[in-house]
């Protein structure tokens, strides 16, 4: 069963110690201890930040985390989410022992509902940035309705997701939650 997990001092090494295979650390544009620092930094400036742990029956498999910000990059003057409030996943990631197992399209969905919830406060959109070249991970991120911008840096796309479209009817709509072997666990901020 899927849970997502708060990082604490008790699981904290595990999860830094979750790696991918080394032909997908191109995709992966920085390590779990990094984006947890990230988080520290970014929570203490104010700007909330959701490092999470997936489990699977117990044992860490992987890495989400999210931040609530404001789309005002430069790159994005010219778009109709410029300056627009957003969830932006940071960091998603499944060891390479558990991959191929659809643990990660469980837990990006159950990190989803949760974002739906607004735990940080309103935001119209999600966002993330995957790399270009990384095919499975534009065809998870479309399953969920997230569009291509055409906005790419550092040879990755942001992709956003209008919140007005909710996350859950459409994950219902695909299949049955009630059927699956999935747990959600609220992770209050």
């Amino acid at each position: 069963m899927i849970e997502l997990r708060k990082i604490t001092g008790d699981n904290i090494d595990e999860i830094i110690a979750l790696k991918v295979e080394e032909n997908q650390e191109d995709y992966i544009e920085t390590t779990n201890l990094r984006s947890f620092a990230d988080a520290h930094m970014l929570n203490a400036d104010g700007i909330p930040a959701n490092p999470i742990a997936v489990y699977v029956d117990g044992v860490a498999v992987g890495f989400l985390m999210y931040i609530y910000d404001t789309l005002d990059h430069e790159s994005f003057e010219n778009e109709v989410f410029y300056g627009k409030k957003s969830y932006f996943i940071w960091h998603i990631m499944i060891d390479k022992s558990y991959q191929g197992k659809g643990y990660g399209k469980l837990a990006f969905e159950k990190m989803l509902m949760d974002i739906e919830t607004m735990p940080y406060g309103e935001a119209e959109y999600v966002s993330l940035f995957y790399r270009t070249s990384n095919v499975k991970a534009k065809t998870l991120y479309a399953s969920f309705g997230f569009v291509d911008t055409g906005i790419i840096q550092d040879n990755s796309m942001l992709a956003i997701k209008n919140l007005d479209e909710k996350i859950t009817k459409s994950i219902v709509e695909r299949k049955d939650i009630s059927e699956r072997n999935v747990s959600f666990q609220r992770l209050d901020p």
